[in-house]
């Protein structure tokens, strides 16, 4: 059992070597309850889609690098989504519907959209950017919403609609 450990544990890691040119993907699905996801990516043109169904999700993604592309989909109640970009050209997509939400981006570099859509009551949604030509949107639908942006840099955009 220990070499099997210890063979797994080295293939883990070396697959950390690879190069930094290869174009990576990561695609996670979960349905059911009591899911969590944890994503991590560094090198060029990273994509990343995470989609979950049912009840207290959590998901974490990250990505390094300078053309990635990241979306998660959460449906249930008790979601939560973080994510965190940072280099050029990236693009963030958070979609959400159930109750307590969160929802959060956090990028940085140039020319970064971050847009965040939840359907429910009691969410919370957070979008932080820094570099410059940033657009960031933020689409609540339901009682009790809370939005919450930053931006630095120049030319930057926000958009923030909340209804019922």
């Amino acid at each position: 059992m220990k070499r099997f450990l210890t063979a797994a544990a080295f293939a883990a890691f070396s697959s950390l070597a690879l190069d930094a040119s290869a174009q990576n993907r990561t695609v996670v699905s979960q349905y059911g309850v009591d899911n969590g996801v944890a994503a991590a990516q560094q090198g060029r043109d990273n994509r990343a889609t995470v989609d979950q169904n049912g009840r207290a999700h959590y998901s974490r993604a990250y990505q390094q690098g300078r053309r990635n592309i990241l979306r998660m989909q959460q449906g249930g109640t008790r979601n939560q989504s973080v994510t965190e970009q940072r280099g050029d050209d990236n693009l963030a997509v958070t979609g959400q519907e159930g109750r307590n939400l969160r929802g959060g981006i956090y990028q940085s570099g140039y020319g970064n959209i971050a847009g965040v859509a939840q359907i429910g009551n009691g969410s919370i949604a957070t979008t932080e950017q820094s570099g410059v030509d940033n657009t960031s949107a933020i689409i609540q639908v339901g009682n009790g919403q809370d939005a919450a942006v930053r931006q630095r840099g120049s030319n930057n955009i926000t958009v923030v609609i909340q209804g019922e």
